[in-house]
């Protein structure tokens, strides 16, 4: 399943040198796959690589705050006496 799934399509025309043309092609062949399908996913990863990724910015901060990694295993968590 590719992620053209109930989206209305758009054609694009790109330039890209031969030799990248043959591998394109080739790897479509492999992967029994559109080219278009290809190229689709390459560019979807490459936007999604301008994410910004959360836990990336929080892991320098990991371990710095004590206390249960769950709240919910906290003692009296969802009785009535802790409200």
């Amino acid at each position: 399943m590719g992620i053209t799934l109930g989206h209305t399509m758009i054609t694009l025309t790109v330039k890209i040198p031969e030799a990248l043309d043959t591998k394109l092609r080739q790897k479509a062949k492999a992967a029994k796959q559109p080219v278009s399908e290809i190229v689709r996913r390459a560019l979807l990863r490459e936007m999604e690589a301008d994410a910004v990724d959360f836990s990336k910015l929080a892991a320098p901060y990991a371990g710095m705050f004590s206390g249960p990694a769950d709240l919910s295993t906290r003692e009296g968590y969802g009785s009535r006496e802790s409200r």
